[in-house]
């Protein structure tokens, strides 16, 4: 093995390795933020359902 001195060395593949690490991280951090909000919202969507389904004449049929 070859000894290399510091100013010698090729720093390229580490910043490439470094970049392709930092996407796909970004890409994970925004994969599971999306999942959040679309899970955020569909319980949004089934508490509003729910709302309108006790609501009126509904809330008899279910009481009962």
């Amino acid at each position: 093995m070859e000894l290399v001195e510091p100013g010698e060395l090729d720093t390229a593949p580490v910043a490439a390795a470094a970049d392709a690490a930092r996407e796909r991280t970004a890409q994970y951090l925004l994969a599971m933020r999306l999942e959040q909000l679309h899970e955020q919202a569909a319980r949004g969507r089934l508490r509003e359902l729910a709302a309108r389904l006790l609501d009126g004449d509904m809330a008899g049929a279910v009481i009962a």
